[in-house]
Protein backbone atom coordinates (compact mmCIF):
# COMPACT_ATOMS: atom_id res chain seq x y z
CA UNK A 1 0.00 0.00 0.00
CA UNK A 2 1.42 3.18 -0.99
CA UNK A 3 0.37 5.87 2.24
CA UNK A 4 1.03 9.20 2.26
CA UNK A 5 2.68 11.14 4.96
CA UNK A 6 -0.41 13.13 5.33
CA UNK A 7 -2.53 9.56 5.57
CA UNK A 8 0.29 8.35 8.05
CA UNK A 9 -0.28 11.22 10.02
CA UNK A 10 -3.60 11.55 9.85
CA UNK A 11 -3.89 8.07 11.26
CA UNK A 12 -1.86 8.69 14.25
CA UNK A 13 -3.62 11.56 15.16
CA UNK A 14 -7.03 9.73 15.19
CA UNK A 15 -5.30 6.91 17.24
CA UNK A 16 -3.97 9.90 19.37
CA UNK A 17 -7.56 11.06 20.17
CA UNK A 18 -9.07 7.73 21.09
CA UNK A 19 -6.12 7.11 23.23
CA UNK A 20 -6.16 10.11 25.05
CA UNK A 21 -10.15 9.58 25.48
CA UNK A 22 -9.66 6.50 27.33
CA UNK A 23 -7.03 7.09 29.14
CA UNK A 24 -9.37 6.79 31.87
CA UNK A 25 -9.57 3.21 31.59
CA UNK A 26 -6.28 2.95 33.15
CA UNK A 27 -6.60 2.23 37.01
CA UNK A 28 -3.21 3.14 37.83
CA UNK A 29 -1.89 6.58 37.88
CA UNK A 30 1.29 5.22 36.68
CA UNK A 31 -0.13 3.28 34.04
CA UNK A 32 -1.74 6.85 32.83
CA UNK A 33 1.72 8.53 32.74
CA UNK A 34 3.45 6.02 31.01
CA UNK A 35 0.65 5.91 28.11
CA UNK A 36 1.72 9.80 27.89
CA UNK A 37 5.09 9.36 27.55
CA UNK A 38 4.42 7.01 25.07
CA UNK A 39 2.49 8.92 23.42
CA UNK A 40 4.88 12.30 23.79
CA UNK A 41 7.72 9.79 22.53
CA UNK A 42 5.21 8.86 19.55
CA UNK A 43 4.24 12.25 18.35
CA UNK A 44 7.85 12.94 17.70
CA UNK A 45 8.35 9.85 15.05
CA UNK A 46 7.79 11.40 11.52
CA UNK A 47 11.48 11.58 9.87
CA UNK A 48 10.43 9.31 7.59
CA UNK A 49 7.15 7.40 5.83
CA UNK A 50 8.42 3.89 7.26
CA UNK A 51 9.31 5.55 10.72
CA UNK A 52 5.58 6.82 10.58
CA UNK A 53 4.37 3.39 9.75
CA UNK A 54 6.37 1.60 12.45
CA UNK A 55 5.05 4.92 14.47
CA UNK A 56 1.69 3.82 13.98
CA UNK A 57 1.66 0.45 15.05
CA UNK A 58 2.91 1.34 18.31
CA UNK A 59 -0.11 3.67 19.06
CA UNK A 60 -2.15 1.15 17.33
CA UNK A 61 -0.95 -1.32 20.43
CA UNK A 62 -0.88 1.24 22.85
CA UNK A 63 -4.82 2.59 21.72
CA UNK A 64 -5.76 -1.82 22.04
CA UNK A 65 -3.96 -1.58 25.71
CA UNK A 66 -5.46 1.19 27.03
CA UNK A 67 -9.01 -0.45 25.90
CA UNK A 68 -8.22 -3.40 27.87
CA UNK A 69 -7.37 -1.11 31.01
CA UNK A 70 -4.02 -2.49 31.17
CA UNK A 71 -0.51 -2.29 29.79
CA UNK A 72 1.35 -4.60 28.08
CA UNK A 73 5.32 -4.92 26.81
CA UNK A 74 6.03 -2.43 26.04
CA UNK A 75 4.11 0.06 27.66
CA UNK A 76 5.06 -1.31 30.88
CA UNK A 77 8.20 0.47 31.07
CA UNK A 78 8.85 4.54 30.42
CA UNK A 79 9.58 4.49 26.22
CA UNK A 80 13.48 4.56 25.37
CA UNK A 81 15.70 7.31 23.92
CA UNK A 82 16.18 5.44 20.89
CA UNK A 83 14.91 6.22 17.60
CA UNK A 84 11.88 3.62 16.78
CA UNK A 85 13.70 1.90 14.16
CA UNK A 86 15.79 0.87 16.95
CA UNK A 87 12.92 -0.70 19.37
CA UNK A 88 11.34 -2.34 16.27
CA UNK A 89 11.82 -5.53 18.17
CA UNK A 90 9.62 -4.39 20.88
CA UNK A 91 6.14 -4.76 19.23
CA UNK A 92 3.91 -8.23 19.70
CA UNK A 93 5.46 -10.55 17.25
CA UNK A 94 8.43 -8.63 16.81
CA UNK A 95 9.62 -7.66 13.26
CA UNK A 96 10.16 -10.09 11.04
CA UNK A 97 11.26 -9.28 7.18
CA UNK A 98 9.65 -11.30 4.67
CA UNK A 99 10.13 -11.58 0.94
CA UNK A 100 7.33 -10.80 -1.17
CA UNK A 101 6.77 -12.68 -4.69
CA UNK A 102 5.25 -10.72 -7.50
CA UNK A 103 1.61 -11.86 -6.80
CA UNK A 104 2.19 -10.32 -2.88
CA UNK A 105 2.72 -13.48 -1.06
CA UNK A 106 5.07 -15.08 0.72
CA UNK A 107 7.88 -15.97 -1.64
CA UNK A 108 8.28 -19.96 -1.94
CA UNK A 109 11.52 -21.64 -1.84
CA UNK A 110 11.66 -21.96 -6.11
CA UNK A 111 10.45 -18.58 -6.70
CA UNK A 112 7.41 -16.71 -7.81
CA UNK A 113 4.91 -19.05 -8.98
CA UNK A 114 1.36 -17.70 -10.03
CA UNK A 115 -1.79 -18.68 -7.85
CA UNK A 116 -3.08 -21.48 -9.23
CA UNK A 117 -6.51 -19.78 -10.71
CA UNK A 118 -4.28 -17.60 -13.44
CA UNK A 119 -2.53 -20.76 -14.27
CA UNK A 120 -5.84 -22.31 -15.15
CA UNK A 121 -7.34 -19.33 -17.07
CA UNK A 122 -7.65 -19.44 -20.65
CA UNK A 123 -5.99 -16.21 -21.00
CA UNK A 124 -3.06 -17.02 -18.59
CA UNK A 125 -4.95 -14.55 -15.87
CA UNK A 126 -4.35 -11.73 -18.06
CA UNK A 127 -8.41 -10.54 -17.49
CA UNK A 128 -7.94 -11.81 -13.14
CA UNK A 129 -4.20 -9.54 -13.38
CA UNK A 130 -6.00 -6.21 -14.51
CA UNK A 131 -8.92 -6.76 -11.59
CA UNK A 132 -8.80 -5.29 -8.01
CA UNK A 133 -8.37 -8.27 -6.04
CA UNK A 134 -7.87 -7.57 -1.99
CA UNK A 135 -5.05 -8.62 0.07
CA UNK A 136 -7.26 -10.19 2.79
CA UNK A 137 -10.50 -11.25 2.94
CA UNK A 138 -13.06 -12.75 -0.15
CA UNK A 139 -12.58 -12.67 -3.77
CA UNK A 140 -15.11 -14.11 -5.82
CA UNK A 141 -14.81 -14.77 -9.41
CA UNK A 142 -17.66 -16.05 -11.88
CA UNK A 143 -17.61 -16.50 -15.64
CA UNK A 144 -20.39 -17.29 -18.01
CA UNK A 145 -18.83 -19.17 -21.64
CA UNK A 146 -21.67 -19.57 -24.20
CA UNK A 147 -19.98 -22.19 -26.50
CA UNK A 148 -21.32 -23.12 -29.96
CA UNK A 149 -22.97 -26.52 -30.12
CA UNK A 150 -20.96 -28.91 -32.25
CA UNK A 151 -23.13 -30.66 -34.67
Amino acid sequence: MNETAEDLNYDCNYNMFVAKTMLPNLGKPDDRQKAVRWMKKLATCNRSIEEMKLRNDFMYYLVVNIQQGELQPPFTEPPPASPLPDIAHLLPGGVTQVNLDEWGDKQAKEGAKPPMLYENSPDGGAFLAAQPVPRCGAFCYLAVVAREAKE
